[in-house]
């Protein structure tokens, strides 16, 4: 209970805090006609893709409803039918039990699969069940789980915990509208998340095209040659034996192992500054070069590269990584060599060369000895020019999706609690 609150006209003091005189405060227990539960039911697991096994990896703290291409286990129709205790069904509120995501929630949206153990289903009871969803994602409900969760040492949220909760209840025309603004909104933000994967997926198959020769674009013929890469350019190290101290008080710019791992060309805004000794200088970078990750726990990290198109002076590389340096004769187009090296194809070729056992590394004397397919410098550019145009044209599309999940977060905080009304008189 707040205390010492200055309360304005037309709000009242709850166990919430300070909510809109109209509001009503219910414990969750009030709203719920059942509770699905299925704890201590492992079925047997079907090896044919029949009825989904919904667990904690489909559900977030993000997506609206559960999502099913996260879904790894899977029971028959027989398992179905005589296993579980029930199953949840279309408007049920699916909420995590376990693990760091203790809380997440989902709202069923067609009558399809089961919960595993780690889940409970919720039906509602006279109020709107999305209205319900969208309390589990308030700020309201965070508080409360970090209460109960406090100080366990393995997260684990207990049903009679959960019915506990508190939650505001407006009146029925609020409701709805509180519930269609913030669903709308999850509508928007998923539609712009389709389109995200729809233009990944060109890409990917633009790149398949491209890269392989399959597909030329206008204005360029004849054959593609084929090159080793110790004919492109020519392998240098990072700096090694690097200890904490090294980075107090860095003067040289340095690229940590993410910058490379994340964007085909190195973002510029992202570096750490470490002191280097005399030798050292010799591995300095320069622009143009192309940065390999060459070591890495996952086969699927090695070889992953960025073109540095800017220029940074007195630029270093981390230990995990090399340097690649273009034979200025040959003008490749760096841009062109990211791309490609990130593409299937590309990937392929990187691991027929990864080998470890608890680590994998990429041999600088094997990669030099890969042969690329090699069109003009010019084609090299339109192609590169491509991808860059669709990355870029993704990346405005996530950043609008961001804005949006944001403005849904600030909304939800400001509607939920009445802060901003829709219906103040009804």
């Amino acid at each position: 209970m707040e205390t010492n609150t200055i309360i304005k006209k037309g709000y009242k003091q709850t166990e919430l805090g300070v909510i809109p005189e109209n509001w009503g405060v219910k414990q969750l227990k009030e709203v719920v006609s059942k509770l699905i539960d299925n704890r201590g039911k492992t079925p047997p697991y079907s090896d044919n893709v029949n009825i989904e096994l919904i667990e904690t990896a489909s559900i977030s703290f993000v997506n609206q409803y559960p999502d099913y291409s996260r879904v790894t286990k899977f029971v028959s129709k027989y398992t179905f039918d005589h296993w579980f205790r029930e199953h949840p069904l279309k408007g049920d509120v699916l909420i995590s039990t376990v693990g760091e995501y203790s809380g997440a929630s989902a709202i069923m949206r067609h009558n399809r699969g089961t919960i595993a153990q780690n889940l409970v289903a919720l039906r509602i009871k006279e109020i709107d069940p999305m209205y319900v969803f969208y309390w589990t994602r308030s700020t309201n409900f965070r508080k409360q789980l970090s209460q109960v969760m406090m100080n366990q040492a393995q997260p684990s949220l207990r049903v009679p915990w959960l019915l506990n909760f508190y939650l505001n209840i407006p009146k029925p025309k609020e409701r709805t509208a509180i519930a269609t603004v913030l669903s709308d909104t999850d509508a928007l933000i998923e539609r712009l998340g389709k389109l995200i994967a729809k233009k990944k997926a060109i890409k990917q198959g633009t790149m398949q095209q491209l890269l392989t020769g399959k597909k030329r674009l206008p204005g360029f013929g004849g054959e593609w040659k084929v090159k080793k890469l110790g004919e492109v350019g020519e392998t240098y190290g990072g700096l090694s034996g690097k200890k904490k101290s090294d980075f107090d008080g860095g003067k040289y710019p340095y690229i940590p192992f993410m910058n490379i791992m994340s964007n085909p060309v190195v973002d510029l805004q992202y570096f750490d500054y470490v002191n280097i000794r005399g030798d050292e200088k010799q591995n300095r970078a320069i622009k143009g070069d192309l940065f390999f990750n060459g070591s890495s726990e996952t086969p699927e990290e090695v070889g992953m590269c960025s073109v540095l198109q800017g220029d940074i002076p007195n630029l270093y590389l981390n230990s995990f990584c090399f340097g690649f340096r273009l034979n200025k004769d040959l003008k490749t187009d760096g841009l062109y060599l990211s791309y490609f090296f990130r593409s299937p194809m590309g990937r392929q070729l990187i691991f027929s060369l990864a080998q470890g056992a608890t680590r994998y590394n990429l041999s600088k004397i094997n990669f030099m000895k890969l042969e690329i397919p090699y069109p003009d410098p010019a084609e090299q550019i339109t192609i590169a020019k491509i991808f860059s145009d669709i990355d870029a044209e993704i990346e405005s599309l996530e950043q609008k999706r961001d804005k949006y999940i944001m403005l849904k977060q600030g909304m939800m905080q400001q509607l939920l609690t009445g802060r901003i009304r829709i219906y103040a008189n009804n």
